[in-house]
């Protein structure tokens, strides 16, 4: 009989243990760390050039680590360009035009794994203005794939107009020529869409349709007033106003995504989100995958491994429990 009850408390233990093993292994995913300077999760990793004496201080770089669930030939990926230097923030006030990263500090640049962001601030003049690069959900409730690329004006006069525009240099592994898209429909030579945004935007790699990344317009409390597809090379020295060649073929992918200034803009937020866009289904077999989303296809098998044993395990619990009970009547 203490053999059997023995047992039978090794199996609970080793249930209990099991299950809450494959609960942590099935929810840590979404947790963001620091690593190397860098912030990552499951989905991409966050790189800032925190080095002042710099150009490209202050600006970010955007890879994969497990990218989209379940497709590991997007795994740690580059999806922006591999310096940070491609891709940067002008900061128009009143018609003169600042790159973020070249005003004066206000506060100590800072990766929070906690809040799952990188945070800084800077002035130009007497304008203020917070840059926060936050992973986020997409399209996916529980995802946090993407990053929320944010300004937020801190301090500007009342008279002061201020404006945005977020250039995105797009590049997957290697690849900086992508095939584009807005909305579905294929975007080869440049273009600027004003009137009638598109909720979103998609770079693929051009021989390899399965690894992609996608901006996404949709959501945002403030829209931007244009987004524009261009060729790199045309864009990069202009710092906000480009009228795009509507002739000219696009062969080093760029995106703009543009605010036209706004008086009385303090507390005005600017935002858009890039990153990689999961699916899931969203039935009542999914819920978990939908709030704990998983790194890849092992994780998964793995989750279903210890699952599976806790529950054997809990079951030889329960009968050695009911077996020590009929043997003592």
């Amino acid at each position: 009989m203490k053999i059997k009850r023995t047992a039978s408390a090794l199996l609970a233990v080793c249930s209990a243990g099991l299950l809450t093993a494959g609960i942590v292994t099935y929810a840590i995913d979404n947790q963001a760390s620091l690593k190397d300077a860098s912030l990552e999760n499951s989905f991409i990793r966050l790189t800032v050039d925190q080095h002042s004496e710099q150009s490209e201080y202050l600006q970010f770089r955007l890879a994969t680590t497990g990218g989209k669930t379940g497709n590991q030939a997007d795994d740690n990926k580059n999806i922006t360009y591999r310096n940070f230097c491609s891709g940067y923030t002008t900061i128009s006030i009143n018609g003169e035009n600042y790159v973020y990263g070249r005003g004066v500090d206000t506060s100590q640049p800072e990766y929070n794994a906690e809040k799952k962001c990188h945070t800084s601030s800077q002035k130009f003049g007497d304008v203020e203005i917070r840059q926060e690069l936050t992973f986020a959900e997409g399209y996916t409730p529980g995802y946090e794939d993407m990053l929320n690329i944010s300004y937020t004006v801190l301090n500007a006069g009342e008279n002061d107009s201020i404006g945005v525009r977020v250039l995105i240099d797009p590049a997957i592994a290697d690849d900086d020529t992508l095939r584009l898209s807005a909305d579905n429909v294929s975007i080869s030579k440049e273009a600027v869409f004003a009137e009638k945004l598109p909720s979103d935007w998609k770079a693929e790699m051009s021989n390899d349709s399965s690894v992609s990344a996608y901006g996404k317009l949709s959501g945002s409390a403030l829209m931007p007033s244009s987004i524009t597809f261009a060729d790199w090379y045309n864009i990069y020295d202009s710092l906000w106003d480009y009228s795009p060649d509507i002739n000219y073929a696009i062969s080093d992918a760029s995106v703009a995504v543009k605010w036209e200034p706004v008086k009385n803009p303090v507390n005005t937020v600017f935002s858009t989100k890039y990153g990689i866009r999961n699916t899931a289904n969203t039935g009542t077999d999914n819920n978990a995958q939908i709030s704990s989303p998983k790194t890849s296809t092992k994780t998964v098998v793995r989750t279903a491994v210890f699952m599976l044993i806790a529950v054997v395990s809990a079951f030889g619990s329960y009968y050695f429990s009911r077996k020590e009970k009929k043997n003592a009547q």
